[in-house]
């Protein structure tokens, strides 16, 4: 495709893009009865057709030649306005996105609404120490005196080994949670491990996990979910207790 014209060459992407999410469309790639592409996944969740003034019936067709054109188009990277230019292959794309470098990522504080920014990596300390001054610990271990009947989301921002981290616990249905994920890529994420070390009141008892730090674009109710994360029923909060608190220490290397 490199040698056709800049204008066809866009003209192509907007026909490979589905009416609904609005994103590339792979094979397969459905149509309704008055010819409209949609991408397999939206076809699943829709009957009729969604493009603009259309509401036919959406079919279980696949359109082969579009899909043929697909294969063999190359894609701008979603982070092409904050300054990546360069282009994949349908196969290629989704593997890219999760190491592009001009990636922006919500800024941490979205999780309380105090901030609706986004940013490039390399701009969030900076975003950080402007917008949200002494939010952020200096530090790779964290000493969480976890109150036992508290019932709200808490967080905080950990700086160390040149990377920002979210530390994040929750207390919900008498279950409680916490995780670590760093701000930045999912391949970032795989060079960082958690250790989780809950002590008892008399000195000698205690839990310990190690489970890598999950990708910041993770959802914290699927690592909750996962099973890879520090996950502790009611019971055992109660066994743990420190005066009405727990005694959690939260410790980040390298792995």
């Amino acid at each position: 495709m490199e040698d056709l014209p800049p204008a066809l060459d866009e003209a192509l992407l907007r026909e490979l893009k589905c009416p609904e999410c609005k994103q590339y469309m792979v094979p397969p790639i459905k149509m309704c009865t008055n010819g409209h592409n949609i991408c397999n996944k939206c076809r699943r969740g829709f009957q009729y057709c969604s493009a603009t003034f259309c509401s036919a019936s959406s079919l279980n067709i696949r359109n082969v030649a579009l899909e043929n054109i697909a294969n063999s188009q190359k894609y701008p990277c979603d982070n092409r306005q904050s300054g990546c230019l360069e282009l994949f292959s349908n196969q290629d794309i989704a593997k890219h996105h999760t190491v592009c470098l001009y990636r922006k990522f919500k800024c941490p504080f979205q999780l309380n609404r105090e901030c609706s920014s986004k940013c490039k990596k390399n701009e969030m300390m900076n975003h950080l120490e402007t917008a949200h001054p002494s939010r952020v610990v200096e530090t790779s271990t964290l000493s969480s005196f976890v109150m036992e009947d508290f019932s709200f989301r808490s967080f905080k921002i950990l700086h160390c080994f040149g990377e920002l981290f979210v530390h994040y616990e929750q207390k919900r249905d008498g279950r409680y949670c916490c995780t670590v994920q760093p701000i930045g890529t999912s391949c970032e994420a795989s060079k960082y491990k958690c250790e989780f070390t809950l002590r008892a009141a008399n000195g000698i008892e205690q839990i310990s996990n190690t489970f890598l730090v999950r990708g910041y674009t993770e959802e914290f109710e699927s690592s909750f979910n996962s099973g890879k994360c520090l996950c502790l029923d009611e019971a055992t909060l109660r066994n743990f207790l420190v005066g009405n608190k727990l005694n959690l220490t939260v410790t980040l290397s390298t792995v």
